[in-house]
């Protein structure tokens, strides 16, 4: 997740000082008063840097931090905080979730821009954890407060393929590639929209068009087989697939290719046999008869 606690500015007006309960002044031979007064406790993060480190450190620490630094005012820059530490703990439904209220309440000191950059952060996030439809929601509602770039766009196309709605997501990557003509990874993901469309021409081509970008890119290997596999060419498909498993063998799509190899195998033809031998032609002699 983009950390934009780093990058805020001005992210809350100083608000007045609570005011100090006066007390009536001591006579000159009064004992001084003992300071009564409750100190505030600290929470040991009070900036973005210092959440950041934290983070590096220990994350379940931060997070307990930054949840205690936002019961003390630490407002939106402290739930960003607390939502990074949960992320980094791999809580990522749960940051999600934190994110997506942030981004919504309508009382937060939040401008635009970071609000709808904080519905692309839960987005990824309810991406990665198998939510498409919270996914597309956050992203719409980025949308209805700043104009999206290339990469929101890429986001929305993938929140829509999880959901089937392939023809919304070549919409959304159409748009991607008009601000971004040369993004290897919209071309990719279009290869993708274009083959469940029923188009295996074009999403080769497409799948191609990426690799021709940024060599090796994951999708763009993993459409690349699909689209020969889908034409009949099993053996240029399975070379695919195997260089996607070689060059990246922890990639989302390592799993997908190698299935997909097996399932090649399996729906392979058995190897022909060999011709039988010829029977030879020629007369053969009779055996001679017992005298």
């Amino acid at each position: 997740m983009r950390r934009h606690f780093l990058t805020l500015a001005l992210l809350l007006a100083a608000g007045a000082a609570p005011a100090q309960e006066t007390m009536p002044a001591a006579g000159p031979d009064a004992p001084p008063r003992p300071d009564v007064s409750p100190r505030p406790a600290d929470p040991g993060i009070s900036s973005a840097e210092q959440c950041e480190a934290e983070i590096r450190t220990d994350p379940a620490t931060a997070r307990e931090k930054a949840a205690l630094w936002y019961r003390l005012g630490g407002g939106v820059e402290a739930r960003l905080c607390e939502a990074s530490a949960l992320e980094a703990m791999g809580a990522d439904a749960t940051a999600a979730q934190m994110l997506t209220a942030v981004a919504q309440n309508p009382n937060r000191a939040m401008d635009m821009n970071l609000r709808a950059t904080t519905y692309e952060d839960a987005a990824r996030l309810w991406l990665r954890v198998g939510r498409p439809d919270l996914a597309r929601e956050a992203l719409l509602s980025a949308n209805r407060l700043t104009e999206p770039g290339a990469d929101r766009w890429i986001d929305l196309a993938r929140a829509q393929a999880g959901e089937e709605d392939w023809t919304s997501a070549r919409a959304s990557l159409d748009k991607a590639l008009a601000l971004e003509p040369g993004d290897a990874t919209a071309l990719a993901l279009r290869a993708a929209t274009l083959r469940h469309l029923g188009d295996g021409d074009a999403a080769l081509a497409e799948a191609r068009r990426a690799l021709a970008i940024t060599p090796d890119l994951p999708e763009a290997l993993f459409e690349e087989g699909a689209a020969l596999a889908t034409a009949g060419d099993r053996d240029a498909a399975a070379e695919a697939w195997m260089r996607l498993i070689e060059t990246h063998p922890e990639s989302d799509l390592a799993g997908p290719a190698r299935r997909n190899l097996q399932m090649l195998t399996e729906a392979a033809p058995a190897p022909t046999p060999p011709p039988p031998a010829p029977r030879d032609p020629r007369p053969r002699p009779a055996p001679p008869r017992p005298g």
